[in-house]
């Protein structure tokens, strides 16, 4: 790997002295032409900066060299060492165990004759142990000297690579932070890949949650709790989604499908109410003028709306208003209040009227293909059953980054 790096600072310093020599060899022609004089009057300077970069890189290219040379003396000299230095150390350690249990044994002996066996038997096991420790020295010192001397040479590729980097040629501080931010996010990438599986099962899981909790939203409406950590819990999916598509291990169409599922559930549903919340007051003001028409006195008729209005509002709702809120207990008690006024509203009024019913019917098909969208989503992501009719729509739209190049 040091070599191979080696070979691409010398090949880039080669390609950087031959744009230099273009450049001079331009410049020695003597063309005429207002483009190229323009152009010469900064080559100069362009073929200098080229000339100090070549430099830098063949510097860097012999320096890495150099160290890859003694890297690899080194891996020659120090492997065969440990692996000898590894053997001493377990035929040392093999050899005091045998010499302890002899020497307990000839301690316990019943006669002399077994003692000076089993004594005969630890000397033999302790002159191994001796000749063993020789050995774990001697392939140590080995070991350590390859060591040393690849710091010695590192160093040296260090000091050579302060030398041919004080020439003055700097990057600017979007190169440093280019270069922070794509080493980053190859880290990212690489952890990514590496943790895809787990990954892909919480994604999975996240999402069956998602749906569970959404249902439950829209058959327990007056539990508001429950779609809130419906929203929360499709915005860590919406985001592991993200993550995935930015690393490359996910495609930007689930994440597009993430994201109309969690806006149609929220903000889109959210946006619709607003719109529709507006509308009230303007069929209210409707009712109120029809009721004035109607001889009645315009403080009295805006009590009576506003009380009707509040009485809905905040009184009990019934089945029918939950089915058509599609479990938003808000939007079912705005649809009862249209259904209200469209039959209080005999002579004007009605295209109010029929702006705001659009709109609730919007916010409850918005509601509904939230439901359907994420249903779709969460079976997909197990089974894959949208392979089928998506075709290769999903290997196109995920990211392939390779070697650092770009999107």
């Amino acid at each position: 790997m040091v070599l191979f790096a080696a070979a691409r600072l010398r090949q880039t310093a080669e390609v950087i002295a031959t744009a230099a020599r273009a450049l001079r060899q331009l410049d020695s022609e003597g063309a005429q032409s207002d483009a190229i004089d323009a152009f010469l009057d900064r080559s100069g300077t362009v073929a200098e900066q080229l000339e100090a970069a070549h430099a830098r890189y063949a510097g860097a290219g012999e320096a890495l060299h150099a160290y890859a040379v003694a890297l690899r003396q080194a891996q020659e000299e120090a492997g065969p060492a440990a692996r000898e230095h590894e053997a001493a150390v377990a035929d040392r350690d093999a050899a005091a165990k045998l010499a302890e249990k002899y020497e307990g044994m000839a301690l316990v002996a019943t006669s002399e004759e077994a003692q000076r066996d089993y004594d005969e038997l630890a000397r033999v096991q302790r002159l191994r142990e001796d000749e063993a420790g020789g050995r774990v020295v001697t392939q140590g010192r080995k070991v350590d000297a390859a060591v040393a001397a690849l710091d010695v040479a590192a160093e040296a590729a260090i000091a050579r690579f302060d030398d041919v980097t004080s020439d003055g040629l700097v990057d600017s501080w979007w190169d440093d932070v280019r270069g922070v931010a794509s080493a980053a996010y190859e880290s990212f990438q690489q952890w990514m890949e590496e943790n895809d599986a787990w990954i892909q099962l919480l994604t999975e899981a996240l999402g069956y949650i998602g749906l569970v909790l959404m249902l439950a939203s829209f058959l327990c409406p007056f539990t508001a709790w429950i779609g809130v950590v419906a929203t929360a819990t499709m915005l860590a999916s919406t985001a592991t989604e993200a993550a995935r598509a930015a690393a490359g291990t996910g495609s930007l169409m689930e994440l597009g499908i993430s994201i109309v599922s969690l806006a149609t559930f929220g903000v889109g549903g959210a946006a619709l109410k607003a719109a529709a919340k507006t509308s009230v007051a303007k069929v209210a003001f409707e009712r109120v003028a029809e009721l004035q028409r109607g001889g009645v006195p315009l403080s009295t008729a805006v009590e009576a709306v506003n009380g009707e209005h509040r009485g809905i509002m905040d009184g009990p709702l019934d089945l029918r208003g939950r089915m058509r809120g599609l479990g938003d207990p808000e939007l079912g008690r705005l649809s009862t209040w249209s259904i209200e006024s469209t039959a209080a509203l005999a002579r004007a009024g009605a295209e109010t009227v029929a702006r705001l019913d659009r709109l609730l019917v919007a916010g409850t098909a918005l509601r509904a293909a939230s439901a359907g969208v994420t249903a779709a989503r969460a079976v997909d992501a197990s089974t894959g059953w949208l392979d089928p009719l998506l075709g290769d729509l999903r290997d196109a739209t995920t990211l392939r980054i390779e070697n650092g190049t770009a999107w």
